[in-house]
């Protein structure tokens, strides 16, 4: 509707400006017209259009819809108008087309100057080509059977065309006219607005259709020139020609031998036809071959005589064929006989008549016969020929030859002579006269010889006369031998057979006989033997023994019998190697002609005999042969003990069984068996089948079962066990094991300088070995000052010129194996003690002491040496806690008690101390030998003093071990904390020492080859001390060292190196060594790509974190600065450095800092417990304020009270605040710089929970647990008040879930051994401040806080 409103407008307005125009003006007109068009799909289409006097706009449109007044068609990429508008040429250009294009194009000229609107429209056609071609029913190239005259009829259908296809057949490419019947339809295509063709094809088939290829061709527009085609080949059946015969005509004749060929072919026929040749009705060969139209089977043969009148016959044959086509031809072959045949009598004797026939085979023509006998040609008895079934002729002869006393072997010869053919055939008959062989000879043995038992001898009998030669039998005591070898010499000279003979004894006097005999004397053979001699040794000998089983202490004859010999043997006996002299000896007559010996020895039988050999040797000196045999003699004897041990071994309250194996004969049963405890009187042991309960030791024949075993059954037991032979018994000791218990001794040994010391060190084990007991004091060297000898209770340790350094603890540890799977190991300890003068310990430690006024002041004086010594105290020159002056006042009193042998302590007591009471204090300790003093200060409790002495005692390849001694503690308890920087950084990390009163501790999680400097401070409650001025530094290892450190003596290991003193002991495991090589290598390639993936992460993070502050209103507020009396502001700036500042005084203030300041902090950032204001009041100047600024890697930890961090819930023993730069008016979060704050003042020493004292009392407008802002203010005093940031958190965010960098570290991941042991006070309420630090919202009740902190470690 809105187009024809349009359009309507369009024309009103051509109206009226012709109508304005008045026709003035030549009007625009059109040269060319679009003209339907059309083309095939995917070709370019050009819709001509051109304009005359052009004066409007042109434009084309689609079915109404304008393409535009641009000649290329924005938003129309394949059309295009061409041409020039000066001609006036807009060519619509379509490429490409499709079916989409198939559509009404107008070619529109707007109005203008007067001008209507023309237009002028035509129709583009997009053809479609045929999507398949198909012959219904029949595949592509499809081969059709038809027989001949058969009616063909084929459907072709072209598929889915616009317009609808054409089709057109052809026959071998030749589009058909006449002799068929097509029928053509179109019916609606599968795809819309498509057509489907649909053609028939009917006809007769012929036999000049066979082969012939029928081809159905779309033709259509859209099919650019190319063909489109399905086609099929027509096959039409029909029957071949008659034969022929080629190669032979008939009637002609062939010569035996000759080759024939004989060709059969028939022409034409679908199929071609086959065929088969025939012999005389037999089917001879089938295989034929066709080409073209003709089929052609050629039969080649050798003509031989089977062949003569032979009927060969050929046959062609198709399936169109109901008989087959035959030709046929018969042979006529001439051939020689193949053989001829002489039948009649092999042998005669003198004076016999021999009658002979010869026979020829059949042959065309007939063959003539000739006799030959001895060389002369003889005339036949009678010669006919017969007629052969074969078509042939046979011809037979017979002839008689006399045999006189002359003949020896007759030769006749039968001649067949085919004159035709000039072939002959000859047969030779022998005739044997025969007569008896003269004599005969044997060769290879003689009379006399003596043959070897298992040698081989080849024996000959051989025949030089009889005709025919002799047959010769050969057989060996009557018994026939055959595997006898014969020999014929040439032209039947001799004959000989030959016999192999591996001579065995039965061979001894054997006759060998020689039979020769033929057809002359079949019952008269001539015979020639001889006798064989043979040696042979014994191959068995016979062993009795009687009685067969002799009985110890009493006599047996052995009686050895060898089998047949000959000659006879020498025997002899053998026993451990040595010959024995025989009883008798004697001689009998054995089988085979030889001789058996017997041979006897007698012996007293012992002990010694049980399961004794006897060996029996026969040596035949003729062979060089020596045939033993042994027997083993069943000895009856008293029982013998087997696997016995002097002494058993078990350990106190296991159990054991201790079995004993035991050979008798008679064997012997378990009633047999006794045991016994060697007492007086003897403990029989029951029997494990008949004990009772509760008995603990039981016998079982010769095991004893021993169940929870104490040290009363250690002793003697005795096992008896006795047959019909005798009895017999063995002694056991058993020893009960026990672990090492230490016996009473003298613990302290005392001696003067220079003389010898003796420390026994007596225990009751067993066993007890030299190396059960062992002497140890650390750094004491035991080779040159000492010496041990082992004495039936214990160890005794002799110290020589003995000096006062020698004074000390000996450790004497006691460890015998018992129990073997875990020995106990007890140690007990030792002192010496040479006498020497006191000598007062006056280490830092012991050198001050602290205490507020009002209290109770302790001094402790020690002092080490012997004999017993004697404390005294003085100030001021006037000796304190007299005896007189404790019963006048309780001002002081003094304790003296001895810690350990070696060590005195005198400790001074002052009641309600005083400004008095502080000053100098002097500690007199004395003895016999002299005396010692030393002055001990009394101050005010406050910050404890450095560490002296702080050294390295061992490094690994990531860990180093301290030691350092203590100082002043302040008067509280103190803790320690070290500090390390790495050589190369500038950047220190913090480690907490812990447990808190440790003096060694290792530092853990270091880097391998790394150079790291040490420093060390105490704090206390009151606050820190200095950082020791001296650096120490030490150098972790190269490689991976296995450490094996020495438990103290009922003291377990301590978890996560928690400052346990550094091991006195190290092995290096190489294997372990390069194991953990292996394994430091993997986990710094999982780190480096677990940091590489972190730093990813973090920069996606940093991403969207800026991103989201873009998004974010823009922060409100300013920074002022501000004390409890004043709301003046100032900004400040903070100079981040590296290291620490360590203030005297107070003087140094927080504003003071501030004044260096560029980033301002919270009060809560501060972490201070609370305080009472009484208490600050008290000395103000005590408690000093430290700040720490470090520069490290961003490395995040817990925020006290979260109670996520390691070591069962407890905080980080130290806090690092990390402080990013402001920028104003925006939040931000702390990345680069940390901040170390520990500000303590004094307190109550139950604040000591906690190093640094938190507490969660309530939340508090500064954001301190605990603690509102104005005792936080009262509670500093000369200290302005903390600058505090004001920001407007109300269009903050929520906080996103904390990454995992940001999640509690455990206390020991930078190797510090875990956090304080004081338990950490309750956590905060949950906030932004305490659910994800780097957030800080608004506090309850006060200002707007400032930035958070986080906190971070250090580079380690």
């Amino acid at each position: 509707m809105e187009l024809i409103f349009i359009n309507f407008i369009i024309y009103a307005q051509i109206i009226l400006l012709t109508f304005i125009g008045g026709g003035h003006t030549e009007l625009q007109y059109f040269i060319r017209t679009p003209r339907n068009t059309s083309v095939a799909e995917g070709d370019t289409a050009v819709l001509v259009c051109q304009v005359g006097n052009l004066k409007g706009r042109v434009q084309w449109t689609k079915d109404g819809l304008t393409l535009g007044f641009d000649r290329e068609l924005p938003g129309f990429p394949r059309y295009r108008v061409l041409g020039q508008d000066s001609q006036g040429r807009y060519n619509l250009q379509i490429s490409e087309a499709s079916v989409i294009d198939d559509s009404k194009y107008e070619c529109q000229v707007g109005p203008a100057s007067g001008n209507p609107p023309i237009r002028a429209g035509a129709f583009l056609r997009v053809l479609l080509p045929p999507t398949r071609i198909e012959l219904v029913g029949q595949g592509e190239g499809a081969r059709l059977e038809r027989r001949e005259n058969e009616r063909v009829e084929v459907t072709c259908k072209v598929w889915n065309a616009r317009p609808a296809a054409e089709i057109v057949w052809l026959r071998n490419n030749v589009p058909i006219v006449d002799n068929v019947e097509v029928k053509n339809e179109i019916i609606d295509g599968t795809i819309a607005k498509r057509k489907t063709t649909v053609s028939t094809i009917k006809f007769s088939a012929r036999s000049g259709d066979n082969q012939a290829s029928y081809v159905c061709e779309a033709v259509h527009g859209g099919l650019r020139g190319q063909s489109k085609r399905a086609n099929f080949m027509l096959s039409v059946q029909y029957p071949p020609e008659r034969p022929e015969i080629i190669g032979y005509i008939e009637g002609e004749t062939i010569r035996m031998g000759q080759t024939v060929s004989l060709v059969c072919e028939s022409y034409g026929g679908n199929p071609l036809a086959t065929i088969i040749w025939y012999k005389n009705g037999q089917r001879i060969d089938h295989s034929y071959t066709t080409m073209g139209s003709k089929s052609k089977n050629v039969l080649r043969f050798v003509a031989g005589p089977d062949d003569n009148k032979a009927k060969y016959r050929c046959e062609a044959s198709n399936s169109m064929l109901a008989a087959p086509l035959v030709a046929e031809v018969v042979m006529s072959v001439q051939f020689a006989p193949d053989k001829v045949t002489i039948t009649g009598a092999g042998t005669a004797r003198i004076n016999d008549s021999v009658t002979l026939t010869c026979e020829t085979s059949n042959s065309n023509p007939a063959s003539s016969i000739q006799w030959v006998v001895g060389g002369r040609i003889q005339q036949a008895a009678f010669t006919r020929n017969d007629t052969s079934e074969e078509g042939g002729w046979i011809t037979t002869s017979n002839i008689t030859i006399p045999i006189s006393n002359t003949d020896r072997n007759k030769e006749i010869s039968c001649y067949a002579n085919n004159f035709a053919l000039s072939t002959t055939k000859v047969q030779t008959h022998k005739i044997k006269v025969l007569y008896p062989p003269d004599d005969l000879s044997i060769t290879g043995y003689s009379e006399g010889d003596i043959l070897p038992e298992g040698t081989e001898r080849r024996i000959k009998c051989t025949a030089v006369s009889g005709n025919p030669l002799p047959t010769l039998e050969w057989t060996a005591g009557g018994e026939p031998i055959a595997d006898a070898v014969v020999d014929t010499g040439a032209s039947d000279s001799f004959v000989s057979s030959e016999i192999t003979i591996k001579v065995d004894r039965t061979d001894n006097a054997k006759i060998y006989e020689c039979r020769g005999k033929n057809e002359a004397n079949p019952d008269t053979p001539v015979i020639k033997n001889f006798k064989m001699a043979v040696e042979f040794p014994p191959r068995v000998l016979t062993i009795t023994v009687d009685p067969e089983k002799p009985v110890e202490g009493k006599s047996a004859v052995l009686t050895c019998v060898t089998d047949t010999s000959n000659p006879n043997v020498t025997m002899r006996w053998r026993h451990n190697g040595e010959v024995l002299t025989s009883t008798d000896s004697s001689t009998k007559e054995g089988p085979f002609g030889g001789v058996i010996t017997t041979n006897v020895l007698q012996i007293d039988v012992t002990t010694k005999h049980v399961g004794a050999v006897f060996t029996c040797e026969a040596e035949h000196l003729a062979s060089q042969t020596t045939v033993h045999n042994s027997t083993i003699l069943t000895i009856k004897y008293r029982p013998q003990f087997s696997g016995g041990k002097e002494e058993f071994q078990i350990e106190e309250g296991k159990s054991s069984v201790l079995s004993i194996g035991v050979n008798a004969y008679p064997e012997v049963s378990l009633d047999d068996y006794t045991w016994e405890k060697k007492v007086d009187p003897p403990i029989r042991i029951p029997r494990l089948n008949r004990t009772v309960s509760g008995t603990r030791i039981a016998s079982e024949g010769g095991s004893l079962t021993l169940n929870d075993v104490s040290l009363s059954d250690a002793g003697v037991y005795v096992l008896k066990v006795k047959n019909e032979v005798g009895t017999s018994e063995l002694k056991v000791k058993v020893a009960i094991l026990h672990p090492p218990r230490f016996l009473d001794s003298v613990t302290v040994v005392e001696v003067d300088k220079g003389m010898p010391a003796e420390i026994k060190c007596l225990v009751d084990a067993t066993p007890l070995t030299n190396s059960t007991l062992k002497w140890n004091r650390k750094d004491f060297d035991f080779g040159k000052k000492s010496r041990t000898r082992m004495e039936e209770t214990g160890s005794v340790l002799t110290l020589v010129n003995v000096t006062e350094s020698d004074s000390g603890e000996f450790t004497c540890v006691a460890n015998n194996g018992v129990p073997a799977k875990k020995p106990v190991q007890i140690t007990k300890t030792f002192y010496l003690l040479v006498r020497h003068q006191p000598k007062i310990d006056k280490s830092p430690g012991f050198s001050k002491a602290g205490s507020n006024r009002g209290e109770e002041a302790k001094l402790v004086c020690q002092a080490s040496g012997a004999n017993n010594i004697t404390f005294f105290w003085q100030k001021e020159g006037q000796q304190l806690a007299t005896p007189t002056q404790m019963k006048k006042s309780s001002k002081y009193r003094t304790t003296t008690e001895k810690p350990n042998p070696l060590l005195w302590e005198s400790t001074l007591f002052i009641q309600d101390v005083g400004s008095s009471d502080y000053g100098s204090y002097k500690c007199v300790a004395t003895n016999v030998l002299g005396s010692d003093e030393h002055t001990i200060v009394l101050d005010v409790k406050s910050h404890p003093d450095p560490p002296v002495d702080l050294h390295s005692t061992g490094v690994t390849y990531k860990s180093v071990t301290l030691a350092w001694q203590p100082g002043f503690d302040g008067g509280f308890a103190q803790a320690y904390r070290l500090r390390i920087m790495k050589t190369g950084s500038q950047h220190y990390f913090y480690v907490e020492v812990n447990p808190s009163d440790a003096t060694t501790y290792e530092v853990a999680d270091l880097q391998p080859s790394t150079e790291y400097t040490f420093h060390i401070m105490a704090y206390n409650k009151k606050g820190e001390s200095n950082y020791t001025s001296t650096p120490v530094k030490a150098t972790t290892a190269s490689e991976a060292i296995a450490e094996v450190k020495e438990e103290e003596p009922g003291k377990p290991d301590s978890p996560g190196g928690g400052g346990n003193p550094p091991p006195e002991s190290r092995e290096i495991s190489t294997a372990l060594e390069a194991e953990l090589e292996d394994v430091s290598l993997l986990i710094v390639m999982c780190v480096s790509v677990a940091g590489v993936v972190l730093v990813i992460l973090n920069v996606v993070l940093v991403l969207c974190f800026i991103r989201k502050r873009l998004q974010a209103t823009e922060l409100k507020g300013s920074l002022t600065e501000g004390t409890s009396s004043s709301a003046s502001s100032k900004s400040a700036t903070i100079e981040m450095f590296v290291g620490s500042s360590y203030n005297d005084t107070m003087g140094d203030t927080l504003s003071e800092v501030s004044d260096r300041s560029s980033t301002y902090f919270h009060p809560a950032d501060h972490r201070h417990h609370h305080h009472s204001q009484e208490e600050y009041l008290d000395d103000p100047h005590d408690g000093p304020a430290r700040t720490y600024l470090i520069d490290n890697r961003s490395r995040y930890g817990t925020r006290h009270g979260d109670g996520q961090g390691g070591g069962g819930g407890a905080p980080l023993p130290s806090l690092y605040g990390t402080m990013p730069r402001h920028q104003h008016n925006q939040y931000s979060y702390d990345e680069d710089l940390s901040r170390q704050r520990f500000i303590h003042s004094l307190d109550s020493e139950d604040h000591l929970q906690h190093p640094y004292g938190f507490h969660s009392s309530g939340p508090s407008a500064a954001g301190i647990p605990g603690a509102s802002s104005q005792q936080f203010a009262s509670g500093l005093p000369r200290t302005r008040a903390p600058y505090s940031a004001q920001f407007d958190y109300n269009d903050l965010p929520p906080p996103p879930t904390p990454p995992p960098e940001l999640s509690v570290l455990p206390p020991n991941s930078l190797g510090m051994g875990g956090g304080m042991s004081a338990v950490p006070p309750p956590p905060p309420p949950a906030n932004y401040q305490n659910i994800y630090p780097r957030y800080n919202g608004p506090a309850a009740g006060g200002p707007q806080t400032g930035w958070k902190p986080g906190s971070r470690f250090g580079d380690v």
